[in-house]
């Protein structure tokens, strides 16, 4: 069944994660194969067995069959399976697939985006989102899908502050999604994309790699799943195992949580959460205004000439106020003030350091502006490592220690230790007492 041997095809590329040179004989047999199923199989196992290597090889076998393939599932997933060997690598993947973005070929463009994506991940690669922001308007509905996902891998995490698109793109996803008339294929990607881009309440970024540049191969095959949503949605979960938390949390040698101190060098709005979607406001409808006669418009004018005649003062009797000639220069000055400030404190101005306690939010590419302050009580173990789980060495045993405390309450906190630890009361159903079943009365 077509079903069951693209499912195999997949798992021939999972079980060949890793393995280099030792795939390249079942490669080579598997691209004889005159079944385009066991072909796409091929393009797997060269995407997994050489992912994050950039060996020239296999992309040389991917762009060959980008190109040359007749089968245009084989095409989109040989283009895509640049981006998982070039994955070390992210800075190369632009300047190789900006002219398989404008292929004639939907699939390949599609493939491109997807290439982009996985390479450039929670990178905020300017080049990348130059080349995917011109396919969120291109006229094939699964291309704009590949493009708005893939922006959403590469923006993870960006807020308006550090790239002024963001906004542009977060707005473009709202647009596809309420488009009245838009494909259903388009809105599935826009709606994929808005939960990509604020992923666990944006405190997780997209990682194919340890901290310390090692492949995760949880994350690599989550990766290759959830391209695979192409054929069947509930694939696109997969996408799950890709996520990294990006927060410090320090650690002692008891794996308790002391309170530590570490400097930004860099402004804090770069860093802060992206502003929440504003939800429209609805309007109530006004009132359609009555129709006013010529006639009656007329007579009325006339009513209303007539009473300011009447009652119209002396022309000695009016007074012009004074105004003071300094007061409309003493706003001006001060609104024009007031938005050189604004303006100056949007660009930022001269940095300004701020401190980054334990267990709070700390971006990926935040990292390179962390300095442990010097003579800093707690030192991390392990040097150069910024994020995540840290384990720390306190460099004055002597002295107590400063603990976070629980945010959970003393009461619950006891109340389950003693749920736990109670023995079974007698106010519990006994179990029944033994029986023989009848097997004789039961009918054959």
């Amino acid at each position: 069944h077509e079903k069951i041997i693209r499912a195999l095809a997949v798992g021939i590329g999972l079980i060949m994660f890793g393995r280099k040179q030792e795939a390249d004989p079942l490669i080579e047999r598997l691209l004889d194969e005159e079944d385009p199923l066991l072909r796409l199989g091929a393009v797997h196992a060269i995407s997994m067995a050489y992912c994050g290597t950039g060996d020239n090889g296999a992309i040389r076998k991917l762009l060959h069959l980008a190109v040359s393939d007749v089968k245009d599932d084989v095409r989109r997933a040989a283009v895509t399976g640049l981006g998982f060997v070039l994955l070390r690598s992210p800075e190369q993947v632009p300047r190789m697939v900006e002219l398989l973005s404008q292929s004639f070929n939907p699939h390949v463009r599609a493939g491109a985006a997807l290439a982009l994506g996985i390479a450039c991940a929670g990178s905020g690669s300017k080049k990348a989102v130059v080349i995917l922001e011109p396919m969120l308007k291109d006229s094939v509905d699964f291309v704009v899908e590949a493009a708005s996902i893939s922006l959403a891998f590469i923006l993870i995490q960006q807020n308006e502050a550090y790239d002024p698109k963001v906004a542009d793109v977060r707005k473009r996803y709202s647009a596809l999604i309420e488009a009245k008339h838009g494909e259903g294929v388009t809105k599935f990607g826009a709606a994929i994309s808005q939960g990509i881009i604020d992923a666990g309440g944006r405190n997780v970024t997209i990682e194919l790699t340890s901290s310390d540049g090692q492949l995760n191969m949880a994350a690599c095959a989550g990766m290759l799943l959830f391209t695979q949503f192409w054929y069947w949605f509930p694939l696109a979960h997969f996408l799950a195992l890709t996520f990294k938390p990006t927060a410090l949390i320090a650690v002692n040698k008891n794996l308790r949580l002391p309170k530590l101190e570490a400097t930004c060098l860099s402004r804090k709005a770069l860093f802060a959460y992206p502003a929440a979607i504003e939800q429209p406001v609805v309007v109530a409808p006004t009132k359609i205004a009555t129709a006013v006669l010529s006639t009656t418009a007329k007579a009325k004018r006339g009513a209303k000439k007539s009473e300011d005649m009447e009652v119209e003062p002396p022309a000695a009797a009016k007074a012009t106020p004074v105004v003071p000639e300094e007061s409309g220069m003493d706003v001006d000055e001060g609104s024009d003030a007031k938005a050189q400030l604004l303006k100056k404190g949007r660009k930022g101005g001269a940095e300004s350091p701020f401190a980054v306690g334990n267990m709070t939010r700390l971006l990926t590419y935040q990292e390179r502006f962390i300095k442990w302050p010097v003579g800093s009580r707690y030192v991390p173990v392990k040097q150069g490592t910024i994020s995540g789980v840290l384990l720390v060495k306190d460099t004055t045993p002597s002295k107590p220690e400063d603990l976070l405390v629980s945010m959970l309450e003393d009461d619950l906190v006891n109340e389950e230790e003693e749920v736990a630890t109670a023995p079974t009361t007698s106010s519990e159903v006994p179990p029944p007492e033994p029986f023989e079943y009848p097997f004789d009365n039961d009918r054959v």
